[in-house]
């Protein structure tokens, strides 16, 4: 009965929108609320929507060229920016049906999506003049007629639209795939919107047929005009999903209306709500640290707004990729304040968001189905990179900040590929169980949708398809606190980390609650408190009075501040009964110095906690390095003069020392259970002895890399 009325319900917002994008004349009308929800669970979904149709994992043929496909491209040379592009199209070609123009998955279905990122890459490489496996300029037109025909919705009439509460319907729009029931979304259009842009490009080199020509112009202009994407519709406050649109249109009509018009009031609606409030109970776009806010129309309590969702800032960040091309096209500038805004934005995301191994410094309100998820990261990836490169007037940066993150993202999915042994990667990074259930096969969407990113830059940087240098160890130290999220972002050349009390599932008390290093690989668990965690906790006959990171359930009242006078540095206080505990962190170029302060009004047990990662993961003694023998040259317990811990995880090493422990000190080493942020933990050392009185003590962490 719900689904049946669902349908029904959706149905007839359809049929309004078509009516209204058939409205001629006069002013446009007013786009209704559009608002997302939660995925639906399995048992919600459909069979056809349970699925996806870019699951081509279980496909031997493709998995085995796949891992042909990684072996070349650990041969290419690192500058070569089409290396990638080349080594991913080529597992992808057995998917090629000649008889329905079109890229189709395993089991007959055609993703729209993948048709269109695989257009993308086909179209920048016939741009480029480049010759490989992403040059195919004969199926350039097939796939524009495919995206252009069976693809596009333009009248529900006999249309099955998915009873999914997260099916974002809206006529005229593309279809996620070729399956009975139809589902969609506003990045769907997007892809296939900036698809078909690239194809007009290059329309009379690869020979686009005129009628295709003519489909593409439509389309392109119906979905543009229509209230989804015309000013003020959006998507919750993703205003990429519509700078597409208004892009792709401008270039292939010839009428530059939506980019100079409609994208400039998106840009300031944005700015204008970056601090205040976009409706009467709910949030501003941005924290007041500019931080994310994910769900803005929901009030800060909502679990979706308690943390920053730097995949989408990232992704939203994305849209001012063609601010230099509407002021090109006419548009008036923003104003000065608006401006500074949207500077101030991008600057803090640039930074905050990015460590340079290419990797994102991860918290996201959307949780467990969203960290660590590639796919996401290769959005955000395409979304920051285009910000600084179109919209180098507005936000300041050089081109060349923009190329030399996507060449540390370059580096780090070769990385991958080496280690995973395949091109088409696991949906997650560190094996992480996502909780999003409809990409849990998908190994294609990451690595297409970084290739596309790629093919595009290629095509457009002027630099004969070759990447600088990723120099991380050339990155400037950052920390980048946001009280508004109550979270401290820190990216080094060394290591990137972040303390963050409340974010789920990547928080939970005030220390760094994981730490990657140099190569973004994860040094301890991915978050979360407790055993298994970096941390100190004070006990009394059995029960725990205070813990530095206890979790996220008990860490609602903990928050850090700078320290004055030393802008790297900050400090907070834990407190228990009968015993406090202020953490003050330092962070330098190669360590992270930790001084903790015990004070308790009568003895208490102290349990010092070093965590490794991944089932081979120890924690042993070794000789302490040069540097560290300035800071702390004290007999550890356990170990023999000289030496420090040694954090194995992965392959990569972190030294542990400490300074100031009582001589009485013992450590034992166990192996913590494990949880969804350390799905393969590793040993554990605790360090443990008793204090009566005020006693001080630090913690020098010294990450290696591999």
């Amino acid at each position: 009965m719900g689904s049946a009325w669902n349908l029904r319900r959706w149905t007839a917002v359809a049929v309004l929108a078509l009516a209204l994008a058939g409205c001629g004349g006069g002013e446009r009308a007013a786009a209704p609320a559009t608002t997302t929800v939660p995925e639906p669970s399995a048992a919600e979904a459909t069979p056809e929507e349970a699925t996806s149709a870019d699951e081509v994992a279980s496909d031997r043929t493709v998995a085995r060229a796949a891992r042909r496909a990684a072996r070349d491209l650990e041969r290419a040379g690192s500058s070569d920016a089409w290396a990638v592009p080349d080594a991913v199209l080529a597992p992808l070609d057995t998917l090629w049906s000649a008889r329905r123009g079109a890229y189709v998955s395993p089991g007959g279905i055609v993703s729209t999506r993948l048709n269109a990122e695989l257009l993308r890459i086909h179209a920048a490489a016939a741009r480029a003049g480049h010759t490989g496996p992403s040059r195919r300029d004969d199926r350039i037109a097939r796939i524009a007629a495919y995206l252009t025909g069976p693809a596009y919705i333009a009248d529900v009439r006999g249309v099955r639209f998915g009873g999914s509460r997260h099916n974002s319907i809206h006529v005229p729009g593309w279809r996620e795939s070729s399956a009975d029931v139809v589902n969609q979304h506003q990045s769907i259009d997007a892809a296939v919107a900036r698809a078909l842009r690239e194809t007009w490009l290059v329309r009379d080199r690869v020979g686009v047929p005129a009628a295709t020509q003519d489909r593409i112009r439509r389309t392109v202009a119906a979905v543009t005009a229509s209230p989804t994407f015309a000013y003020p519709g959006r998507l919750l406050n993703q205003i990429n999903w519509n700078a597409e649109l208004y892009a792709a249109a401008a270039t292939i009509t010839g009428n530059p209306a939506p980019l100079r018009d409609d994208y400039r009031r998106q840009l300031t609606w944005f700015a204008d709500h970056a601090h205040r409030p976009i409706a009467k109970g709910a949030q501003p776009n941005l924290s007041t640290g500019l931080g994310f806010y994910y769900q803005p129309e929901d009030d800060a309590q909502a679990s979706v707004n308690r943390s920053d969702t730097v995949e989408y800032a990232n992704t939203v960040l994305g849209a001012l990729r063609y601010y230099d091309e509407a002021v090109a096209a006419g548009m008036e500038p923003l104003s000065g304040t608006e401006r500074r805004t949207m500077k101030a934005w991008a600057r803090h995301t640039l930074r905050a968001d990015w460590a340079p191994s290419g990797y994102l410094n991860w918290e996201t309100g959307k949780g467990a189905s969203r960290v660590h998820l590639r796919q996401y990261w290769a959005l955000a990836l395409d979304g920051a990179v285009n910000a600084t490169t179109g919209g180098s007037r507005l936000i300041g940066t050089e081109p060349a900040e923009g190329d030399r993150l996507l060449a540390r993202g370059v580096a780090l999915f070769r990385r991958w590929a080496a280690d995973t042994g395949t091109v088409l990667l696991p949906p997650t990074a560190f094996g992480f169980p996502s909780a999003f259930e409809n990409v849990k096969e998908n190994r294609t969407t990451a690595s297409v949708r970084l290739a596309a990113a790629i093919a595009e830059w290629a095509a457009d940087c002027g630099c004969s398809g070759q990447l600088p240098p990723p120099d991380p160890q050339q990155a400037e130290l950052v920390t980048a606190y946001d009280p508004g999220f109550r979270r401290l972002a820190v990216n080094g050349p060394r290591y990137a980390t972040a303390i963050s009390p409340v974010a789920v599932p990547t928080g939970g008390g005030l220390e760094p609650a994981w730490i990657l290093d140099e190569r973004a690989t994860a040094l301890t668990a991915l978050g979360g408190g407790g055993d298994g965690s970096l941390g100190l906790r004070l006990d009394r006959s059995g029960a725990v009075l205070a813990d530095t990171q206890p979790g996220v359930a008990d860490a609602a009242g903990l928050s850090l501040a700078p320290v004055a006078g030393q802008p790297d540095a900050y400090t907070g206080v834990v407190s228990g009964q009968g015993a406090d505990v202020r953490v003050t962190h330092e962070f330098r170029r190669d360590e992270i110095v930790t001084r903790y302060v015990v004070d308790p009004s009568v003895g208490v047990r102290v349990t010092l906690r070093v965590p490794s990662a991944g089932r081979e993961g120890t924690v042993r003694c070794t000789a302490r390095p040069a540097a560290l023998i300035e800071v702390a040259d004290e007999r550890l317990p356990g170990c023999r003069e000289g030496e420090d811990y040694l954090v194995r995880s992965d392959g990569a090493n972190m030294h542990v020392d400490f300074a100031g422990l009582p001589r009485r000190a013992r450590v034992a080493l166990s192996r913590p259970a494990a949880r969804s942020t350390a799905p393969r933990p590793g040993m554990e050392a605790t360090v443990r002895f008793r204090v009566t009185k005020r006693t001080t003590f630090e913690r020098i962490l010294r990450p290696l890399g591999r």
